[in-house]
């Protein structure tokens, strides 16, 4: 292996354990158009080993580097750590986001509910010439290069450029856009790179060829889940009647019989939950109803019509919000796949108030997102602390077989994580009882007192969390408790959470639901939480959408249908909630696992390595587990 003296590029003199082995391996296979994965824990320092390997390959060949992150924090976080290579190298970069979150524009920021939207009001807006954010950015540019030149000079996170352009009265969004053909790296959303509904745009503006572009993704466990999100989608009946009210009003009367059969079939199929539909029978349903010959056609006129009326609320003022649009869109989705069933999973789903009930178009298989787009380019790096088994990894995404698999070792020493099984509790459905509820609350009981400042207990579903409390938690862990609850918006979840925080000194804890926004995308260094507890493994329940999804995986995969749709998302979600509680190199805490069916050979083979290279077990006593943690802490 080469020195880090051979390595001019990495800007601190000593480096982490597996840096230099993940520099090189990146140097090596990058170079040689082969894809990587990588598991290494958090605090490894994978954003600057990776810039490290790729930017050295730029002095031979002129590639194009996107990051990809799922968070506004990483895409700032990688031209942070861009910083001093560009103080001394000259490197630069830019943080694109998308218009929804970028865009100053009060049009788009009042009415873009999501990101295809704002492209369409986006675009409209600047075809007629009405948006002056815009307007003014092209004036800029054309009376001043040097006003343009001054923004590729160093990296620019998200945050610094938005401030600058709001000074400067420019549209951010656009301004990042122009950048992008001349800066060394670009950091964006996964949506920008694998939304086919987004992504011509993002090629077109980074004005490079793909095949030869190297994809730096971060939190790369993340990509199966969000290629099926973005292949996926949802129509609610509301939506469809507020479609059919638009459609009156504007005498569109094959477009409101259109919403009345969708509403009358659904009623017909209605019945309790989830159920599974047959497209190509629905399909039928629909022309004969209709008296039209192809859904497909008539679906794309559909989507033009409302294109046309949200050009038209544009130009009159007013808000641009189409519920014909929303229904041309989703029928269009919807017959795409409709030819491919074997691949996606249609169903009406059930709620409790029937403005709520709607139709679902779930995508089966992240490689209808992601394989065309990885195969395209250069190389990748797929960087993780939760990827095992990287095997799957593979699968899912739809790299070739001869892609690297490589897992480093954690940074972390025994001292500073300390991860337990506690036996004798589970969370399995037979077993839930309430002298096991009890047996449970009594295990948290025990971390709560035995751990000095704030701890996080993550469970299965708010079922689990409502029974905990029905069994005593909250009195008996003696401290502030931060109950996560359903329908919470962004901002309130995000107060409870900072609250919950600013009890650290004083130790609170935070009851929240495994896979959920407080157990996979929050960070809680230091004191914030010194112990992460992991209630019960977070398998969903049997549905037919689970069934047809492990159904579906068996025959693309065979024997490991279970293992791909039902174990591993459990898994990782486990894994990634474990990670809570240790964020950077100097934080240390314990790592509790309650449930018996950690232990077990199966469950146990998909932790990452760095919680099983000091994995131990509590026995199934009371006060074993308070009496392990309680040394631990005493160190």
């Amino acid at each position: 292996m080469s020195s880090y003296h051979t390595n001019p590029y990495f800007p601190y003199t000593s480096p982490r354990p597996g840096q230099l082995t993940l520099i090189e391996a990146i140097r090596e296979d990058v170079a040689a158009g082969n894809h990587l994965c990588v598991e290494a824990a958090n605090g490894f320092g994978k954003t600057i080993a990776a810039l490290s390997g790729v930017l050295p390959l730029l002095e031979k060949r002129n590639f194009g580097i996107i990051y990809v992150a799922r968070t506004h924090k990483q895409l700032d976080r990688v031209m942070q750590e861009l910083l001093p290579l560009s103080k001394s190298n000259g490197f630069s970069g830019v943080v694109l986001r998308g218009r929804t979150s970028s865009c100053l524009n009060p049009l788009v920021q009042k009415y873009a509910f999501n990101a295809q939207l704002a492209m369409f009001i986006c675009s409209q807006l600047k075809r007629s010439g009405r948006c002056a954010l815009y307007n003014n950015l092209s004036k800029k540019i054309k009376r001043n290069r040097h006003f343009f030149n001054s923004f590729c000079t160093s990296p620019l996170t998200g945050l610094e450029l938005r401030k600058k352009c709001h000074n400067e009265q420019i549209c951010p969004y656009e301004l990042s856009k122009r950048l992008l053909p001349f800066v060394t790296i670009v950091a964006t959303s996964y949506y920008q790179v694998f939304d086919p509904q987004i992504n011509n745009s993002f090629f077109e503006a980074f004005a490079r060829p793909f095949s030869n572009t190297i994809l730096l993704i971060d939190e790369a466990h993340n990509l199966p889940r969000i290629a099926v999100e973005i292949a996926s989608a949802k129509l609610s009946i509301n939506s469809i009647r507020q479609a059919v009210n638009e459609a009156k009003r504007y005498r569109l009367s094959t477009v409101s019989n259109f919403g009345v059969v969708l509403e009358k079939l659904f009623d017909e199929e209605n019945g309790k939950g989830e159920i599974k539909l047959d497209p190509e029978k629905f399909n039928l349903q629909i022309q004969r109803s209709m008296n039209i010959a192809n859904i497909e056609s008539f679906s794309s006129k559909l989507l033009k019509t409302g294109e046309k009326l949200v050009n038209k609320f544009l130009v009159e003022g007013r808000p641009p919000i189409s519920y014909i649009h929303s229904l041309g869109k989703f029928f269009v989705r919807w017959c795409y796949f409709s030819s491919r069933s074997d691949a996606a999973f249609f169903l009406i789903k059930n709620s409790s108030t029937r403005s709520a009930n709607r139709f679902e178009l779930i995508a089966l298989d992240p490689r209808s997102v992601t394989a065309s787009i990885l195969n395209s380019c250069h190389a990748s790096v797929h960087l993780s602390g939760t990827l095992q088994p990287i095997g799957a990894h593979i699968d899912l995404v739809g790299l070739p077989e001869k892609t690297r698999m490589l897992t480093l070792p954690s940074p972390f020493n025994d001292v500073q994580i300390f991860p337990v099984i506690s036996l004798g509790v589970t969370t399995a459905m037979k077993y839930r009882t309430p002298s096991m509820y009890e047996k449970i609350t009594q295990r948290l009981i025990e971390v709560c007192h035995a751990t000095p400042h704030n701890v996080g207990i993550f469970v299965p579903s708010y079922a689990v969390l409502q029974s905990l409390l029905i069994a005593g938690l909250d009195s008996g862990v003696n401290r502030d408790l931060f109950v996560e609850q359903p329908g919470l918006s962004s901002s309130e979840n995000d107060r409870l959470v900072q609250e919950f925080k600013r009890k650290a000194s004083d130790g609170a804890v935070l009851l929240g639901v495994l896979g959920g926004r407080n157990s996979e995308g929050e960070d809680y260094p230091g004191w914030e939480m010194e112990t992460v507890v992991v209630v019960g493994v977070p398998y969903a329940r049997p549905s037919p959408r689970e069934i047809t999804r492990v159904d579906y995986f068996e025959r693309q995969f065979p024997k490991k249908g279970r293992l791909y749709g039902y174990q591993l998302p459990a898994m990782r979600a486990a894994s990634q909630a474990a990670g809570r509680s240790v964020r950077r190199l100097e934080d240390f805490g314990a790592i509790v696992f309650l449930d018996d069916r950690y232990s077990t050979p199966y469950c146990h083979s998909l932790l990452p390595s760095w919680i099983l290279q000091n994995l131990k077990r509590s026995k199934d006593e009371d006060g074993h587990l308070f009496k392990l943690l309680k040394s631990f802490y005493n160190q």
